[in-house]
């Protein structure tokens, strides 16, 4: 690479260049964090859900089996 000094028209034009693909590169990067954020906050809830129903059907079950060990 030959050295551009950073007056010249073809320098300013590769520095925005450069600025303009950082700028997307973080706001890509920014994107995709809050993605994640997003998929972590819904698998949270749904694991809430989930154990939830495990509780109550544990329940369900410790209750049928007393009632089959009555009989």
């Amino acid at each position: 690479r030959k050295a551009h000094s950073k007056g010249t028209e073809e320098y300013k034009q590769r520095r925005e260049r450069n600025n303009v693909a950082v700028r997307k590169s973080r706001d890509k990067t920014k994107r995709q964090q809050i993605e994640t954020q997003q998929k972590v906050q819904e698998l949270s809830n749904e694991n809430d859900r989930l154990q939830k129903k495990v509780d109550l059907l544990s329940k369900e079950l410790s209750v049928l089996k007393g009632l089959f060990s009555n009989i």
